[in-house]
């Protein structure tokens, strides 16, 4: 298990010497306290026991009503022993406001720690010591004119730890991140009202090294073998806040172009350690039991970022666990959950929204709408541009989810694809919100190669599916009746039919669909449906699929949905062709029964709904 942060404990007083409290921390814990002080002197701060001075801000003028000079700040580190105190006196000027932050992060390794500052709200840039661990982000200042409140705002891609004042005078927040390359971690930038002076910190910690001998070097085309090859980690789904890395078995993962992955997976509980362990983030009882339950963790509450040999692979938010005991005495939790497009299908929409924009910005607008609710900030960063296609859209506030109405904004002729990431940006794990207009995928390409030879190739299964069923050679699309007489029928309306001209021409026999959006009112709209579906899911619905050895090193991965691929097939009945497809669907199996990873690719062929 990499570092965590164990706790994080604020004090803030007014006046002379105080008692800093720390909260829970362990023997080997890295304790890190960053003390701030309004006056006094910066010669006056000191924190006693047997601290090291890490780094410091000198402070410096201090313009305004108060106008003078603010003591700044100072960063201490110690290694926690079995007889830690609870608390440390800290010392500052005798009429000073100060507030001291401290940290105890375990599993770290404090030799590896280092630290840097800025004057003003940008935490500069620093390179980690090694590709994991822990990244804080810290600022403090003093407010003019006095008296007046002091919020911070922390950078985005962190997750906020504190956010605390003294009194009406200095202020201090402290946010983290994960370290997850070696790669220097960029300035972050913080935002605070009322801030006349301050300075901004970045202190990254290392996570212990394991003391077994170095791994031997594996050729890049080697297959993944084992559980070590993944890492899950758990975490808080609105605050993105770290609770937990556990050992999944039995995973099965997938995604999809407009559509929520899901992810299957099982918690072996083989001894009480273990369950203590699961139980800090699957609590153990009863959601009745309100005395014991923490709400703030297990199924809904919960996500887990999906990371191979450190590269993101998807976030899925929990929704569903099972706890079961074998009649062989053996316990398990099994876990689902959906990719955040999930999410956005479990939210309805309660306002009446109208739209007349690109429909990349009505995209942006919705779904900033959701985030904009109380508890449905899932901190998603939207990818910016435009398409060049305007939408005049009207979304009643009639039970209709998010999810539904972005795929509807999509499905249009001229219509575009989007889905959410979870990408490494600058070392910061974020969740990213990418479109493409009209497919999404990387530009040019073939940019993946599979084979299929006569004797050997990584394509392991190969099916290929057309189904004329799930096709149609025309096509309407049905909205809601307009009529505003209650005394007459109410008739719905419907768009003209939108006809696969090629395979009639061919000699395909008629065969219709009626798409129903139901509450849509809009006729344009309504064709724009149909003739976008009469383009995608003509004639028969081809879907061709091929598992493929998942080797060490992929160029493919889910956040590559949409790219070109390369298809060699050579066997019994094909006679050596080569096929460039686009890749809509991957569905990952991390360890098979032969211990190799596998991968399902799903190719494009549409079917509509």
């Amino acid at each position: 298990m990499g570092a965590f942060i164990r706790s994080v404990k604020a004090t803030t007083h007014h006046g002379g010497s105080y008692a800093a409290a720390r909260g829970d921390a362990r023997a080997g814990d890295v304790l890190i306290a960053w003390q701030a002080a309004d006056s006094g002197g910066h010669a006056a701060m000191d924190l006693a026991g047997d601290w090291n001075a890490v780094d410091f801000y000198p402070g410096g003028s201090w313009p305004g009503e108060a106008s003078g000079f603010w003591s700044g700040v100072k960063v201490w580190a110690r290694q926690a022993v079995t007889s830690e105190p609870s608390s440390y006196t800290a010392g500052q000027g005798v009429s000073a406001d100060g507030v001291t932050l401290i940290a105890a992060v375990a599993g770290a390794d404090f030799a590896s720690l280092r630290s840097d500052n800025n004057p003003g709200l940008t935490s500069p840039s620093l390179t980690p010591g090694s590709a994991s661990g822990i990244e804080f982000r810290f600022a403090a200042g003093v407010p003019a004119p006095p008296g007046t409140s002091v919020s911070f705002s922390h950078p985005p891609g962190t997750v906020e730890l504190a956010d605390e004042q003294s009194d009406v005078w200095v202020a201090a927040g402290l946010a983290w991140a994960p370290i997850i390359s070696t790669s220097p971690v960029g300035p972050a930038f913080w935002t605070g009202s009322n801030l006349v002076a301050s300075c901004a910190f970045t202190l990254l910690l290392a996570a212990a090294e394991d003391p077994s001998a170095p791994p031997p070097v594996v050729a890049p085309g080697a297959p993944g073998r084992g559980r070590a090859t993944w890492r899950y980690r758990f975490m808080r789904m609105l605050t993105r806040e770290y609770l937990g890395d556990l050992d999944l078995v039995g995973v099965d993962l997938d995604k999809r172009i407009l559509s929520p992955g899901v992810i299957n997976a099982t918690v072996p509980i083989p001894s009480p350690r273990i369950a203590d362990k699961v139980a800090e983030i699957i609590p153990r009882e009863a959601a009745g039991d309100p005395d014991s339950y923490p709400l703030d963790r297990g199924p809904g509450a919960i996500s887990v970022e999906v990371l191979r040999l450190g590269e993101p692979q998807g976030e899925y938010w929990i929704h569903r666990t099972r706890l079961t005991r074998s009649r062989k005495g053996t316990m398990a939790i099994a876990l689902q959950g959906s990719t955040l497009e999930g999410y956005l299908g479990a939210v309805e929409i309660e306002d009446d929204l109208s739209y007349s924009a690109d429909q990349a910005d009505i995209l942006r607008n919705l779904v900033n709408h959701l985030m904009a609710q109380d508890n449905a900030n899932i901190s998603l960063e939207l990818a910016e541009g435009t398409t060049g296609v305007t939408r005049e859209v009207t979304y009643p506030a009639d039970g209709s989810t998010y999810l539904r109405r972005l795929v509807e904004l999509a499905q249009q002729d001229g219509g575009f694809e989007w889905m959410i990431n979870l990408e490494n940006i600058g070392g910061q794990l974020v969740r990213r919100l990418v479109w493409g207009y009209p497919t999404l995928g990387q530009a040019g390409g073939p940019h993946h190669q599979w084979g299929d030879g006569l004797y050997s190739g990584d394509i392991l299964e190969l099916s290929e599916e057309a189904d004329a069923l799930r096709g149609f050679t025309r096509v309407r699309a049905r909205g809601n009746s307009i009529s505003a007489d209650a005394s007459t029928p109410s008739v719905p309306l419907i768009s003209s039919a939108h006809e696969a001209s090629a395979h009639l021409a061919a000699g395909w026999p008629r065969t219709s669909k009626t798409l129903s959006y139901n509450n849509q009112t809009d006729l344009d709209t309504l064709e724009a449906y149909a003739a976008f579906w009469a383009e995608r899911a003509a004639g028969a619905i081809r879907v061709d699929m091929a598992t493929v050895a998942y080797g060490r090193d992929v160029t493919f991965t889910p956040n590559h949905l949409g790219d070109l691929a390369r298809i060699y097939l050579r066997n019994q009945w094909h006679q050596g062709v080569w096929r460039t497809r686009r890749v809509i669907g991957i569905g990952i199996t991390p360890v098979t029964k032969t211990g190799a990873e596998e991968a399902k690719l799903v190719f494009e062929g549409t079917e509509a709904p």
